[in-house]
């Protein structure tokens, strides 16, 4: 394994296959035999939040496992970074009732409205504490990839229409951001949406870090990467190990 990146991980999306506890123990003890040292976990609902537990589903893992996994990590020189979706991917949020005044559609689940950001900010701030205060990582992934609904609802239409889509996403995303700085933690994000607007990323806390993922394509499949970087942020680059297209 080449060694002269700082920081070599794995992101495991556990949307839709939750490990059995052991498998998960096992795939991280591989993981660090291989030379990697930072796991990005992506519980979704396999996570035990007390605060909000209706979002746990029947694979979730107690909050035994988490800390028997957490300090497991530790001591094989795995920093794990939680990441928690916070604007797209939320369907297993979004789809009860409960949390039903978040939505930008009615009939597509996967995105908050931005135009609910005060209680989007209550709920995804509790998250982000619960996480933070379980995790030793100083950095903290709030995803923000794939918000393609924006400007759906008619509220949300209508500040698009006056000031763009980008403005949707960024007064929105500097917020829940902010939240996680609060907690003394840096918040890392997706870059795709904002490589299409990389002026707007000069608005975001200092502290963010932006990951390109990359499944292959060209390298300004997104947008320009020069124009982010040339802002001064710090860059971190994801890519596909299997997906679509399959390649390496």
């Amino acid at each position: 394994m080449n060694t002269s990146f700082a920081r070599i991980g794995l992101h495991l999306d556990l949307r839709v296959q939750v490990p059995p506890f052991r498998a998960l123990c096992a795939l991280a003890e591989r993981a660090a035999g291989l030379g990697l040292n930072t796991l990005v976990m992506e519980w979704e609902a396999s996570y035990p939040f007390a605060a909000h537990p209706l979002i746990a589903n029947r694979y979730a893992y107690t909050p035994a496992e988490i800390a028997s996994f957490l300090a497991r990590c530790k001591r094989l020189g795995l920093e794990v970074i939680p990441l928690q979706q916070c604007f797209g991917h939320v369907e297993y949020i979004l789809r009860h009732e409960r949390y039903a005044a978040l939505r930008e559609s009615e009939k597509d689940l996967c995105q908050v409205c931005p135009d609910k950001a005060d209680e989007a900010e209550a709920l995804f701030a509790s998250l982000f504490a619960e996480l933070a205060g379980a995790h030793e990582s100083p950095y903290l992934h709030i995803g923000g990839d794939e918000t393609y609904l924006l400007g759906h609802c008619p509220a949300c239409r209508a500040k698009a229409e006056r000031a763009g889509k980008s403005r949707l996403y960024v007064d929105y995303f500097k917020r829940l951001a902010a939240a996680v700085v609060k907690l003394g933690r840096r918040p890392v994000l997706w870059a795709d949406m904002l490589l299409k607007h990389p002026e707007a990323a000069a608005e975001m806390p200092r502290e963010c870090v932006f990951v390109d993922w990359n499944y292959g394509w060209e390298s300004n499949h997104f947008g320009d990467l020069a124009k982010l970087r040339a802002t001064g942020v710090e860059f971190w680059g994801a890519p596909g190990m299997r997906s679509s297209p399959d390649n390496h």
